[in-house]
């Protein structure tokens, strides 16, 4: 059988965390990416990259924009990276997030399959069955890891020639600082010259993942003609005292310093356990990872390939 070299990829949600970090590591590594985005417009200088906006999941045309670009650009492999997150609480929300990261995950599969693409990958959570046995989970948040769940069961119980991955990470965070999460909200606090508020005593562990790194893990699996459920993370486990210091070494040039709420109860997350124990068994994507110290300094100086600009 011949070997065919994965060089033209649709990166799906290229204006989100993620996807923004995925077409970027591509870029840089002399792949030619089309990068999709719903209200935001993405700009670079690579020939290399070419974006498409206004490709909602959420609309009825959204699968034949998708199906024109494979046509027109030659594309052998997707990454959907593309998806709804649990922010607001409504029935309308709840029902939007299954439509977008279920039901239009499944189309755009059968679609992959269809045009008999090489490759398709889609970007999960790591830990969603330990996380879902949390009693205390707010009600949004379960219905995403749950939807989640439910679309890599669905995808990989496909059969097809076509390898298809369900690529899992732990806490992405990028050049897009918007604050849902604790690294980009520590950012903006450094940024700012604020203090850095720590729940306990901030040795709680974490794993933090460079959204390029994803990028890199794709790379390989294209390589090694990877498929099934894939774990990847982060290059270390690292407290949140050690990521509240780097990230004030970083961006501060203030005399800015971090704060505990001692008075707050907080342990380890679940995910880091199951990490560790997949490290050891080797079962995790072994490739060359960013510092977080090299990374923060990335995002500092916007040392990435595309720009984010909102329509």
């Amino acid at each position: 059988m011949q070997k065919i070299k994965i060089s033209r990829v649709l990166v799906l949600g290229s204006s989100g965390v993620v996807g923004h970090g995925v077409a970027s590591d591509l870029i840089n590594n002399n792949y030619y990416v089309v990068g999709t985005s719903n209200k935001k417009k993405l700009i670079s200088k690579s020939k290399f990259f070419f974006n498409t906006s206004n490709v909602d999941f959420s609309k009825k045309n959204f699968l034949n924009k998708i199906d024109k670009l494979i046509k027109n650009h030659k594309l052998q492999a997707i990454i959907n990276c593309a998806g709804l997150l649990p922010i607001k609480s409504s029935v309308k929300k709840a029902y939007q997030m299954n439509k977008i990261n279920n039901q239009s995950v499944v189309k755009i599969l059968n679609l992959s399959l269809k045009n008999n693409l090489s490759f398709f990958i889609n970007i999960g959570g790591h830990s969603i069955q330990e996380k879902l046995k949390e009693k205390k989970l707010p009600k949004m948040q379960r219905y995403y890891l749950n939807s989640k769940k439910i679309i890599e069961k669905k995808i990989l119980s496909k059969k097809s020639k076509t390898p298809i991955v369900s690529l899992n990470i732990l806490a992405p965070y990028g050049h897009i600082l918007e604050d849902t999460s604790v690294v980009p909200k520590f950012i903006n606090q450094a940024k700012k010259g604020q203090n850095i508020n720590v729940f306990s005593n901030g040795s709680r562990k974490q794993i933090f993942t460079f959204s390029e790194d994803v990028g890199a893990a794709c790379r390989y699996i294209f390589k090694n003609k990877l498929r099934g459920a894939i774990s990847f993370g982060g290059p270390s486990v690292i407290t949140t005292k050690f990521l509240a210091k780097t990230i004030i070494s970083v961006f501060s040039k203030k005399d800015i310093s971090v704060s505990f709420k001692k008075n707050i109860l907080d342990k380890d997350g679940i995910a880091v356990v199951k990490y560790l124990k997949e490290k050891n068994n080797k079962k995790l994507i072994s490739t060359k990872k960013h510092t977080l110290k090299k990374s923060l300094q990335k995002i500092l100086y916007q040392k990435s390939a595309i720009k984010v600009k909102k329509i």
